[in-house]
């Protein structure tokens, strides 16, 4: 059975198997800011291993971003994506905008939830500040 938590504890080297595959997977230090950084973590656990986790931050009044939402790919399609998002909805309620990015692939996902199409930009630095991958 999966267990949810709010602002649950992550240990940095719990997220190394979420960013296999990625072009530039974060460094310790960078996951170690991330956890830091974060005014809302919602965590998925099955037997106390991390199955998924989400990630927000926000000005405390008026905005909130999600920052990231993750599931290992075992554990996909067994709602535990939905679940993050609800909870971090319902914890975020009454912000004037949530806001998160993702791929035009998953839009329809998150549209269930309440989010909308928007036009945005963003930077994206693979390098994360290193002068050199």
């Amino acid at each position: 059975m999966v267990e949810y938590k709010i602002n649950d504890n992550i240990e940095s080297g719990e997220l190394d198997k979420f960013f296999h595959g990625w072009k530039s997977p974060p460094s310790i230090e960078i996951k170690e800011k991330l956890i830091d950084g974060s005014d809302l973590i919602v965590t998925a656990r099955d037997a106390g291993d991390l199955v998924g986790f989400l990630t927000a931050i926000s000005d405390g009044a008026m905005h909130a971003f999600i920052s990231l939402v993750e599931v290992l790919e075992t554990h996909q399609s067994k709602g535990i994506g939905s679940h993050l998002i609800e909870r971090a909805v319902d914890y975020l309620k009454g912000y004037y905008d949530i806001v998160l990015m993702t791929d035009k692939d998953k839009g329809a996902f998150y549209k269930k939830f309440g989010f909308n199409e928007i036009y945005g930009m963003h930077i994206r630095d693979f390098t994360y500040g290193k002068e050199e991958i």
